[in-house]
């Protein structure tokens, strides 16, 4: 995996963060019910929309996965948290693990 493609995904990974992902009540969608005439642009927009749901939640485990510190580096740098002083070196070791675990998950 290159360092631009696992930056993009830490991207969509912080946005994924600001989100709330306790949904209660009703699904947006039926399973089991079909209009029968979604066209296959929106079919596509749903696959690429799971796919990426998919990369950014194994993301999220990869990041859960490293040390603390490095944990606490990828956080503060990508939500706006506060920086310690080692922050620099532990970000910095983040990535190189982070290009390493991630691109045995992630294959794009």
């Amino acid at each position: 995996m290159r360092l631009d493609r696992l930056k993009v995904l830490l991207d969509d990974w912080a946005a994924w963060m600001k989100v709330d992902h306790h949904e209660l009540g009703y699904p947006k969608k039926s399973a089991l019910l079909s209009s029968g005439g979604e066209s296959s642009h929106e079919v596509f927009e749903h696959m690429i929309e799971a796919i990426d749901n998919k990369n950014v939640a194994t993301v999220d485990a990869c990041i859960d996965s490293l040390p603390t510190n490095q944990k606490r580096a990828v956080y503060a740098h990508h939500l706006r948290l506060k920086k310690d002083k080692f922050h620099e070196r532990d970000y910095s070791l983040a990535l190189d693990n982070l290009l390493t675990i991630v691109g045995r998950r992630i294959f794009v």
